[in-house]
């Protein structure tokens, strides 16, 4: 009786770390597959087909990826690596192996990118793709935009290394990519950040990312400093004293602070916010 208690709890936690799996993955031996039914059979483990079983609450995505027998990659995979994103994923991208071809019926909506190289994961471990495959299939598959976002984090919090995706990205047909991983700068320090930048960026500008104005400043045109201004990190009170004392030094030395909140910058008003002020300070660069 102590050994199939035993042996349900270590399947129950090797569930947890992975998520989802294929029975054969977490079965070491024909006592191992009986605890497994009665764990099905008791509701604490579910069962898929493809030979997939997860705990009841493992998220959608997760399954799909060990029914397809893949990785998670674009959306899903980039919060798993906390990586920001402007809208929650909804449809599942999961990676295989270049050469794999069948898709099973009855999964859902879920887009499959077929990768060469793919590098294996332990079974054991959420069935999520290396950081460098999932930013690469990310900068083919979203727009640029999000594209640039995913790569302005993974590069600031050292998830992937420049030179590395640059090395995956040789020979003229990728030379779009390239030209995007130019534009990623790992000194932005948000999402709203990476959106001011690239909207102006996109006007023909070209904001200074990270300016030393003695403290650092998001964006600098001139004497215009364009500061983004999420809810989460200046909406206390030491964060709203501090930013004035801020502008009171921006404007002592000549500068203008202009901030912009994150409602106006998700909802892509940055150039038409800064462009009437830069026009008149002169610092507003005609195409």
């Amino acid at each position: 009786m102590v050994d199939c208690v035993d042996r349900e709890s270590r399947l129950v936690a090797d569930l947890s770390r992975c998520g989802a799996a294929r029975r054969a993955s977490v079965c070491r031996d024909r006592s191992d597959w009986r605890a497994l039914a009665r764990l099905v059979e008791g509701g604490k483990v579910v069962s898929y087909p493809q030979g997939v079983v997860a705990l009841p609450s493992t998220d959608r995505a997760t399954v799909v990826a060990r029914r397809v027998g893949g990785l998670l990659t674009c959306g899903h995979a980039l919060a798993h690596y906390g990586i920001p994103l402007r809208r929650e994923p909804t449809v599942v991208h999961v990676a295989v192996r270049r050469g794999r071809s069948h898709t099973p019926s009855g999964v859902g909506r879920v887009v499959v990118h077929r990768i060469e190289g793919l590098a294996p994961q332990d079974p054991l471990k959420p069935p999520v793709a290396d950081p460098e495959s999932v930013l690469l299939t990310v900068m083919r598959c979203a727009d640029e935009l999000d594209a640039l976002i995913a790569l302005d984090a993974a590069l600031r919090i050292g998830l992937v290394d420049k030179t590395m995706l640059l090395t995956r990205l040789m020979g003229p047909r990728n030379g779009r990519l390239r030209s995007l991983l130019g534009r990623a700068d790992p000194r932005a320090r948000s999402l709203l950040e990476t959106i001011a930048r690239y909207d102006l960026q996109e006007a023909g500008q070209e904001p200074e990312v990270a300016a030393d104005l003695g403290f650092e400043v998001d964006l600098l045109m001139g004497r215009l400093v364009i500061e983004t201004d999420g809810y989460a990190y200046h909406g206390d009170r030491d964060s709203w004293e501090n930013d004035r004392r801020r502008d009171q030094s921006l404007l002592r030395r000549g500068y203008v602070p202009l901030r912009l909140t994150s409602a106006q910058v998700l909802s892509r008003q940055t150039v038409q916010l800064v462009e009437p002020v830069a026009r008149r300070l002169g610092c507003w660069r005609e195409n």
